[in-house]
């Protein structure tokens, strides 16, 4: 051991003990901000462990003070609504409801205090029981049969006070965690309502819309639609939370005794198997009725169906984790899965509603009534599906065409071998037969390999059968449902396994880039783009395809001596696919090739650009960026510079939570094309640069994007800007006087990008000439420009560019015929708004009339 080595390990045990000490002294501050929180915890336990409730409840003389009860309030015992609060069902119970209050109570009284957190409970209580007890007692007058049983059910627990006042609280949370807590709370509510069904689901999901109503009265005027506005990224991550808490569904139900939900039936169709209609008689005989189906469920099901049961739900949370990529093919699985279970679920009840009634007896109970059940069963899936549909827009992750057939060739390979093999052995025993022909052989292919198992060895269905068939019936699903979901997930994971379409261009076109292209290059590395590349891919050109026009975006990149060549191939390329060309936000340097070829243009942006060398940030004309930068100064923000990636897990959600108040406050979603989000801070090429305050809160953050030239990096464009809400006055003056002081010494002059529909109508006239075609549309777009600004403020942050004094160059969109430019301006609204809807237009069209 070197003499250094004692030093440097004391130095580490003692950053060891900062740490936990620096946690124990945060954990301690936060306990002492939540001293009703821990009051009412310590209440629960306590009363808890006092009446011996933990094992099995509350005793039986303790009820009435235990539970609330509509007939229990009607004696005059009011007082139970709240003493209720403090009792739960067995020790798993005791554990959930404590770490309930624990965690929301607590985020609670963070946000509220102490004093309004204690009223918002009971007054919780008071409001979600009375809601429960009108519910049931409406449902009780329809004679329903499920809602209407839970009239004189006894309620106990905190579960919806807490819930209710989690999500009255969440008005107050930032935009982004509000979202989260809400979408959370509210599916999981309603997942245990429609699986699990018991009266405190139902007084769960009341607290739950109490509490949601109540966080809508706290925002007050900030508008509650507008702030449940998201960017794309969070889009797909809260579909995949829904995905995932509605998948757990079924299995959810087999753990839980008596489910009792309108979904409640999936439990049967997943866990409980069901055979053909000949089969089902066969051994339940001729008197079928549910208490079959209860007492079949041991025999049918063992350990292989158990595995192949939870197919469905590895399989939805295996694509929910792709949907947060933007997957589509995750997308498309999970529509599928869905659509699936509508159709299952459809089907075996249709099935059992054929068997004959028990002894001649009408039919009752859970199957009185068909419809009513076959209802939720097939219409909360459809649900899931329209809402994944009309939010299709978001994934924009193709996989490649050769990830597609590899996973094609691997499931259907297996699915093809498997069952080849069990009907050869089944034709071999005499199937043809015995089954009802190939029909039957049909039903039982299918029976294999859907979620509703049947093990042979443990079925007396396959009594006297061929065991090597027996053996293939059971185990069949589990091999191939076992191989498609490897296949699956291995396809999904995209940055490991680069299975999405077009990794292997961007690979290329990210090295040409390197070699050289404009300010705005680094953008084609961006989805949704496609790549043309140049023979021997000298050069590269990227676009999107929206119609039938082909939208670059920017020019041609690569060793500028191929530029124009490459510019030309990607003309001819067009016109052998019956594309027009639209070179868009491209500089002059190819409008002598373009000119040549009959092209015209119009300006559509001006880029600002720095000489960064020269700038000393002296006299009259930047005493805002002075007085920024001072400002920042007394207060202690500072600039911290890095990849996104490298930032701690605190920090990158800081800046997913200021992205989220940003897009909140918008008209229309987020913007695309040549403006980035979050998703593209995750390049390793690109640094950000964030205003960080003593406290460690991100005040602001702008991302840089590299330009190449001959192979050296010469200059950053800004992309990213974004700033928090409650930022200090003049936070993106300083972060790019920062940018100044960091690129100085590097390169001579970085961009500041253009600001799209923000040029002016002389530098239009200049440009267009006596094109009248250029010149309708030149106006066309400062007339959209204008209408935009109350929207985006495109011109308003073209003219904060312009106090720093920058020196401009005009960017263009170059096209060949007038009468194709309607076409021109769809593919730049679909570019620019891929996920617009048709609400949103219209509200966009109301602003541009206004």
């Amino acid at each position: 051991m070197s003499p250094a080595d004692p030093a440097r390990r004391g130095s580490d045990a003692a950053s060891l003990a900062g740490l936990v000490l620096a946690g124990l002294r945060q954990s301690l501050g936060h306990l002492r901000a939540i001293p009703f929180t821990l009051a009412v915890l310590a209440a629960f336990l306590l009363v808890g462990a006092a009446t011996g409730s933990f094992l099995a409840g509350p005793p039986e003389s303790l009820l009435n003070l235990a539970s609330v009860s509509a007939p229990g309030l009607k004696s005059g015992a009011w007082w139970s609504m709240f003493t209720s609060m403090f009792f739960a069902t067995n020790l798993l119970a005791y554990a959930a409801a404590a770490l309930m209050i624990l965690l929301l109570l607590g985020l609670t009284e963070r946000q509220l205090g102490s004093r309004r957190t204690a009223v918002f409970y009971f007054a919780a209580q008071f409001a979600s029981v009375t809601l429960f007890l009108l519910l049931t007692q409406l449902a009780r007058y329809a004679d329903d049969g499920w809602l209407g049983r839970m009239v004189d059910a006894r309620l106990m627990g905190p579960y919806a006070a807490v819930l209710a006042v989690a999500l009255a609280s969440s008005g107050l949370l930032p935009t982004l965690w509000q979202r989260r807590l809400r979408t959370a709370v509210v599916g999981v509510s309603l997942m245990l309502v429609l699986y699990v069904g018991h009266a405190e689901t139902v007084v769960g999901l009341a607290g739950a819309l109490s509490g949601l109503a109540a966080g809508w009265w706290i925002q007050g005027d900030k508008g509650t639609l507008q702030r449940h506005r998201s960017t794309g990224r969070e889009t797909r991550n809260l579909l995949a939370l829904t995905v995932a808490i509605f998948a757990v569904g079924p299995i959810l139900t087999a753990t839980v005794r008596a489910p009792t939900g309108p979904l409640a039936l999936l439990r049967d169709v997943v866990l409980n198997p069901l055979p053909t209609l000949n089969q089902l008689e066969q051994y339940c005989g001729g008197t079928i009725d549910v208490s079959c189906l209860e007492a079949g469920r041991a025999g049918f099901a063992g350990p292989l169906g158990l595995a192949l049961a939870v197919v469905p739900v590895v399989l939805l949370l295996i694509c929910a984790d792709g949907m947060r990529h933007g997957r589509r093919l995750a997308l498309r699985i999970a529509i599928t899965v869905q659509l699936a279970v509508t159709a299952l679920a459809a089907v075996y009840l249709s099935l059992f509603a054929r068997i004959p009634p028990y002894a001649g007896r009408p039919r009752t109970g859970v199957m009185g009534s068909s419809i009513v059940h076959v209802l939720p069963l097939v219409v909360v899936p459809l649900m899931l599906v329209l809402l994944l549909v009309a939010n299709r827009r978001q994934f924009r992750v193709e996989t490649s065409p050769r990830a597609r057939t590899a996973l094609a060739t691997v499931v259907g390979g297996t699915l093809l071998v498997l069952a080849s093999g069990y009907t050869a052995v089944w034709l071999s025993d005499g199937g043809m037969d015995r089954d009802g022909g190939l029909l039957g052989l049909a039903a039982e292919l299918s029976r294999q390999y859907l979620p509703i198992p049947i093990p042979g060895i443990y079925s007396r269905l396959f009594q006297g059968r061929d065991p090597v068939e027996a053996f293939l019936f059971a185990t069949s699903g589990i091999i191939f449902w076992a191989v498609a979901l490897t296949a699956v997930w291995l396809v999904l994971q995209r940055r490991q396994h680069r299975t999405d379409a077009g990794a292997d261009d961007r690979g290329v076109a990210r090295s040409l880039i390197r070699q050289g292209g404009d300010s705005l290059s680094w953008m084609a590395l961006w989805e949704p783009n496609k790549y043309w590349f140049a023979p021997e891919r000298r050069g590269g050109v990227a676009y999107q395809q929206h119609g039938n026009v082909a939208l670059t975006l920017a020019g041609p990149f690569g060793p500028a001596a191929f530029r124009a060549e490459t510019a030309a191939g990607f003309i001819r390329y067009c016109a052998e696919h019956a594309l027009i060309p639209c070179f868009y936000s491209c500089t002059d340097e190819i409008w002598p090739l373009l000119a040549g070829r009959g092209f015209r243009r119009v300006a559509v942006a001006q880029e600002t650009r720095l000489a960064v060398r020269s700038l000393e940030f002296k006299g009259k004309d930047w005493q805002n960026v002075r007085t920024a930068l001072n400002r920042a100064a007394k207060t202690g923000v500072h600039a911290v510079w890095g990849r996104y990636t490298d930032f701690a897990p605190a920090v990158r959600a800081q800046l997913s939570e200021v992205s989220e108040e940003w897009a909140a406050q918008k008209f229309i979603p987020e913007m695309g094309f040549t403006l980035g989000g979050i998703d593209e801070l995750e390049d390793e090429e690109v640094l950000c640069c964030l205003a960080m305050d003593a406290g460690g809160q991100v005040q602001g953050v702008t991302s840089w994007l590299p330009v190449h030239s001959d192979g050296r990096l010469v200059s950053w464009t800004l992309d990213f800007m974004r700033r928090r809400r409650d930022s200090i006055p003049g936070v993106m003056e300083f972060l790019i006087a920062s940018a100044v002081r960091e690129f100085r010494d590097s390169v001579e002059v970085i961009s500041l990008s253009g600001s799209p529909l923000a040029k002016d109508t002389a530098a239009m006239a200049d440009v267009a000439g006596d094109d009248s075609g250029s010149e309708s549309l030149a106006r066309i777009l400062d007339v959209v420009g204008k209408a935009l600004e109350p929207v985006y403020g495109f011109r308003s942050l073209a003219t904060f560019k312009s106090r720093f004094q920058p020196e401009y160059r005009t960017l263009y969109l170059y096209y060949q015929d007038p009468l194709q430019l309607p076409a021109m301006g769809r593919a730049l609204s679909r570019a620019y708004l891929p996920g617009l809807s048709m609400r949103q237009s219209a509200r966009l069209l109301r602003s541009l009339v206004r």
